[in-house]
């Protein structure tokens, strides 16, 4: 990714709170020091709701290999991570403040200045003589080190399996699994998003009033489409619905059939209509075009140019760190914040998150294990980490019961619109090793057809697959 915002919700005005949780204080986050009794019927219901994951969960640890022997007496369990990840400086001091454990025994180790330095410098320090327990992947490039099993160990090695993390939204399960069916990773947070938008602007030119209504209007793809076209002519050609591709091409990369990669061949599956959905929006003046990561970005929102934009859970934080809901509502005023909302929009989607594997070099087995169960497994543990740090955890029980007024979205709870999101998104069997690089050079050809690299749509489609063949010679590419 070009820019990962991860920082806490938990501003003075936003305020998280779990159901049947007493606050802690009264300005800020709730306790996560429910009791089981209290949660158990949420526990109960969400279990019944993950049935189905819970049994694809069963059936895949009969396939998970052979545990590899990892060691277990050794002094101090070391957690790698990039050095500007602020995430893992707050999950280890909360971690030891917890369980009682000293700077001595839980550490982190900064490697690489962000997370593409990491992905290629965890693999320089995992061959040196340095102590590595576990480590943080980018979603990006987790499966760049799940699928060298001369780097990772399997789950198993630490005594867990898929089966032990039910309450974990299926796709991070997805993500954690190799190609060849073994458990690896496992996340913390689940990172879903939704469309945010001027409520203003759409009660205004499409009579919509409530983000039920909105959501009405762009459920799927094609009524995206419509409404877009229908917006920028009720406006006179003032605004479009969507500000930029990449938050277009973000969500419509979600919603594959098949993987890219199948028995070694390069499959397109749906990825050509989006080509014919940029182009047609571009066309129609419903897509603004504006590029991310840009002030011209931020302005379009503000200035109406554009309606909304796609947004996941790590960009729409109020703690003046910069998100990108603050920087559309001019650095986080409240005042704008009236004006805007969030809906699901079209399908389900998610965007970046962080995942713990562990390194073949672990001798801290049974604290890794620990480790990752307080994080990614226990619901009581994860209500606290979230009440500390307001992360949108993955875990369907502690999001069923947490609560969030945005003040940047109008006091809205965006959680019920995020959890829902995720109900729509499947990733099984869509992911390969492959995915990270052969999705930038898609949407690079994408952004070559609306340029005007590319002149026709075969043109684009022949560029991918020729750059496809060049990263990846031993693929099949029709």
């Amino acid at each position: 990714m070009k820019k990962r915002i991860l920082a806490a919700l938990l501003a003075s005005a936003a305020v998280l709170s779990f159901a049947g949780c007493s606050s802690k204080n009264d300005s800020s986050a709730a306790s996560g020091d429910s009791s089981a009794a209290d949660s158990s019927a949420a526990d109960s219901s969400a279990a019944d709701s993950s049935a189905a994951d819970s049994s694809a969960a069963d059936s895949s640890d009969a396939e998970q290999a052979p545990a590899a022997t990892l060691g277990d007496d050794g002094d101090c369990l070391t957690i790698l991570a990039w050095e500007t990840n602020s995430d893992i400086v707050k999950m280890v001091d909360f971690f030891r403040q917890s369980k009682g454990y000293t700077e001595d025994q839980v550490k982190f180790v900064g490697v690489g200045e962000k997370g593409e330095n990491a992905r290629d410098q965890y693999k320089q320090y995992l061959k040196g003589e340095d102590d590595a327990d576990l480590m943080i992947y980018d979603a990006d490039w987790v499966a760049d080190y799940i699928n060298d099993d001369n780097l990772t160990a399997p789950y198993s090695a630490i005594g867990l399996a898929p089966s032990d993390f039910t309450e974990a939204f299926s796709y991070t399960l997805d993500y954690g699994t190799n190609d060849a069916g073994v458990f690896k990773a496992a996340s913390f947070q689940a990172t879903p998003g939704g469309f945010v938008y001027r409520a203003d602007l759409a009660q205004q030119y499409l009579g919509v009033s409530t983000p039920d209504e909105m959501q009405a209007l762009i459920s799927d793809w094609d009524k995206f489409q419509e409404t877009g076209k229908k917006l920028y002519e009720a406006s006179n050609g003032a605004t479009s619905l969507q500000a930029t591709e990449g938050g277009l091409w973000q969500v419509f990369q979600s919603n594959r059939t098949q993987a890219w990669v199948v028995d070694g061949k390069l499959v397109m599956d749906n990825a050509e209509e989006f080509y014919d959905i940029a182009k047609a929006m571009q066309d129609n003046h419903s897509l603004a075009g504006v590029p991310q990561w840009d002030q011209a970005w931020y302005n379009a929102i503000m200035d109406g140019t554009a309606l909304g934009d796609f947004v996941p859970t790590w960009g729409l934080t109020t703690t003046g760190g910069g998100s990108i809901l603050e920087n559309f509502t001019n650095g986080g005023d409240t005042e704008l914040g009236k004006n805007m909302a969030i809906c699901e929009g079209p399908s389900g989607w998610f965007w970046g998150g962080s995942y713990f594997g562990v390194s073949t070099k672990c001798d801290n087995a049974t604290l890794a294990k620990e480790f990752i169960e307080f994080f990614c497994k226990d619901a009581e543990s994860m209500k606290g980490y979230a009440a500390e740090s307001g992360d949108f955890m993955n875990n369907k029980t502690v999001m069923t019961e947490a609560t969030i007024s945005n003040p940047l979205l109008n006091g809205q709870d965006h959680y019920k619109v995020l959890t829902a999101v995720l109900d729509k998104l499947d990733l099984s069997n869509k992911l390969t090793k492959y995915d990270s690089i052969i999705k930038n050079l898609f949407n690079q050809s994408v952004q070559g057809y609306l340029d005007g690299t590319y002149a026709t749509k075969e043109d684009a489609i022949n560029a991918f697959k020729g750059d496809v063949a060049t990263n990846y010679p031993e693929l099949t590419i029709e």
